[in-house]
């Protein structure tokens, strides 16, 4: 395995990075109090799952759906319903830190910059709240990055592939969040650009 030795430090610096990013987002993952946006997103996460008439309960308050369907999806497995919600949240923080690696790899052509950008993204303090509750906001960080990463992608080599994944990327924003919108407004700019 001469790749393996070649890049021992890398693979040391990235499995440093995930098992600190899992240790500190998954420990004491309750003992931040729960928190009223929270508590009604639960809510609607087990009046979604308990009746499929009820799937689209968010919109009743103006939200979209995405989140509470991917919350009601893991109270199926985890039968506690905030550590069920709170886990979307860590493992949408998980995404945005991969996706960070990628995005910033890509702009600068350089893998270190990436490890770092992933680095700074794990010890970040807003982001170390956020990935622990069970808000959408972690999801919208992870569809603004991925977005943004295919936007770039595209402007490097117009492929079909390439578009069809930054429209799902977009799309997956879009029916989260109505923040969203604001990845599908600013392509056009950067393809512009290109």
């Amino acid at each position: 395995m001469p790749i393996l030795k070649k890049r021992k430090v890398e693979l040391f610096l990235v499995v440093f990075l995930f098992a600190l990013y899992t240790f500190s987002r998954l420990g004491a993952l309750t003992n931040i109090p729960i928190f009223t946006d929270e508590a009604i997103y639960l809510r609607w996460a087990q009046i979604a799952e308990s009746d499929a008439n009820w799937r689209f309960i968010s919109l009743t308050d103006g939200k979209q759906p995405l989140f509470i369907w991917l919350t009601m999806l893991a109270m199926k497995i985890i039968p506690d319903p905030l550590i069920a919600g709170r886990m979307i949240s860590v493992l949408s923080g998980l995404l945005t830190a991969i996706g960070l690696f990628f995005l910033s790899r890509e702009i600068f052509q350089e893998k270190w910059i990436g490890i770092i950008a992933a680095g700074l993204y794990v010890i970040y303090p807003f982001a170390l709240i956020y990935d622990r509750l069970a808000l959408y906001d972690s999801l919208v960080g992870t569809f603004a990055v991925w977005s943004l990463y295919g936007t770039v992608c595209l402007v490097r080599a117009l492929r079909l592939d390439v578009a069809l994944l930054l429209g799902l990327a977009i799309g997956g924003a879009v029916l989260n969040k109505t923040s969203g919108f604001f990845q599908s407004l600013s392509s056009p700019f950067c393809i512009t650009y290109f």
